[in-house]
C-alpha cells in the first residue's frame, strides 16, 4: 500500500538497521524507532526532550534506505528546519523504520 509522498508501508515482519562505523546490525519488527533500535543495539544516543522532537539530541545521517522510515511530519518538519539538519538527516525519535536502513551518527 503506498500512500500520496510515495512511502510503502510495510507495517509487518522485521526489517536491518545498520549502525555505522560501529559495524553492528539488529533486527526489528516494522514500526521500530531508529533511537529505540539503537539503544537496543547498546548504542549511546543523546537525547533530552523525550522524544518530542524538540532537542535534535537524537539525530542520524541516514546512509541507505531513506524511502525505509515513515514520512516526516509536522513535528519533526519544524525540528529539521530550526536546527537545520542535513538533507540525509532525521530525528531517530520520529523515524519508524518499515525497511532495511542502514544509518550513523557524528559520536559512533
Amino acid at each position: 500500500m503506498e500512500d500520496l509522498f510515495g512511502f510503502v508501508h510495510r507495517r509487518s515482519g522485521t526489517h536491518t538497521v545498520r549502525f555505522q562505523p560501529a559495524g553492528i546490525a539488529l533486527r526489528v519488527a516494522a514500526g521500530t524507532l531508529l533511537l529505540d533500535a539503537a539503544r537496543e543495539a547498546g548504542l549511546p544516543v543523546a537525547q533530552s526532550c523525550g522524544g518530542f522532537a524538540v532537542c535534535s539530541w537524537c539525530r542520524m545521517q541516514v546512509l541507505e534506505g531513506w524511502e525505509n522510515l515513515s514520512p516526516i511530519e509536522r513535528p519533526e518538519e519544524r525540528l529539521i528546519a530550526r536546527q537545520q539538519f542535513a538533507p540525509n538527516e532525521r530525528a531517530s525519535c520520529q523515524a519508524a523504520v518499515f525497511g532495511d536502513v542502514v544509518v550513523t551518527t557524528t559520536y559512533w
